[in-house]
């Protein structure tokens, strides 16, 4: 039987379900049905693990903290996202480098020139926009 855990909660928001039930095992009169919370929900800073006590940092967003080198490209020339500085904030308020790589970019097309385009990296689900040149 699954039930709404309604006993810990954040400005109304439930941390998870609960899988048993309320009732004691009558096998184990100390069991109270709180064995394990089904899924991960992020409220504010606060995650709560699926199976655990060790919670988990969740991204929340990234923000390009250094442009690349290279932002004036000629035609047909390719990406190139040397020194290009991507920081990541986590639930619980830590924050982090996150490594990218061209993969990560979209929206480069450097076959015909460009006074303004804008490429979207994106990790995670999470995306932040820089704009190039190409001439």
């Amino acid at each position: 039987m699954k039930y709404k855990d309604t006993s810990i909660s954040i400005n109304g928001h439930y941390l998870g379900e609960s899988v048993g039930s309320k009732l004691a095992d009558s096998l184990s009169p100390s069991d109270d049905g709180y064995d394990a919370f089904r899924g991960i929900e992020h409220i504010g800073t606060l995650l709560q693990d699926a199976m655990g006590d060790n919670p988990t940092p969740l991204l929340i967003s990234i923000e390009i903290t250094t442009l690349p080198t290279k932002l004036n490209y000629a035609v047909g020339e390719p990406l190139d996202i040397t020194g290009i500085v991507v920081t990541g904030s986590y639930s619980g308020g830590s924050s982090g480098v996150i490594p990218v790589t061209n993969a990560n970019v979209t929206g480069f097309d450097s076959s015909a020139p460009s006074a303004s385009q804008t490429l979207t990296v994106t990790v995670d689900g999470k995306t932040d926009t820089f704009n190039i040149v190409i001439t």
